[in-house]
């Protein structure tokens, strides 16, 4: 399998996960709060998220053409992008470090939980955001042909 068909199948795939969890997700499946081991403490959401939130950006990867872009808005639309990548790899692990429990629920509004919102917002708009800032720059680094 040469490499853009692989790239084919893998976008696919992921669409495929990603879509199954934002179904479950918005309908609020009492699949997502059943633990992953029988007397654990991740829940199936959790999981799920994660992947969610580490497959986006990688999609943005996959799909993303860089024909005649200016290497300092290409770079930028990168940075964004891996940043999506890394951060959405480690929200299992913040979330747990940030509320001390796997289903990062918190007990009472404090810093902690703040931080976490603001993580977890923040972790799905990075491509975009990437993006955007891409959009931007081209207009002022134009490249040459």
């Amino acid at each position: 399998m040469n490499k853009r068909k692989f790239q084919i199948v893998f976008f696919l795939i992921s669409i495929a996960i990603q879509g199954l969890a934002l179904i479950l997700l918005v309908t609020a499946s009492k699949f997502l709060v059943q633990p992953m081991v029988p007397g654990g403490g991740l829940p199936w959401g959790n999981l799920l998220t994660g992947l969610l939130f580490t497959l986006f950006p990688i999609n943005f990867l996959v799909i993303r053409r860089q024909a005649h872009v200016h290497p300092v808005p290409r770079k930028v639309y990168y940075a964004f992008v891996y940043a999506g990548v890394v951060f959405g790899f480690l929200w299992l692990f913040v979330s747990y470090f940030l509320s001390g429990n796997w289903s990062a629920s918190f007990h009472g509004e404090d810093t902690r939980s703040a931080i976490w919102q603001y993580y977890t917002y923040t972790t799905p708009l990075l491509p975009f955001i990437g993006y955007f800032a891409m959009r931007l720059l081209m207009v002022f680094f134009k490249n040459v042909r």
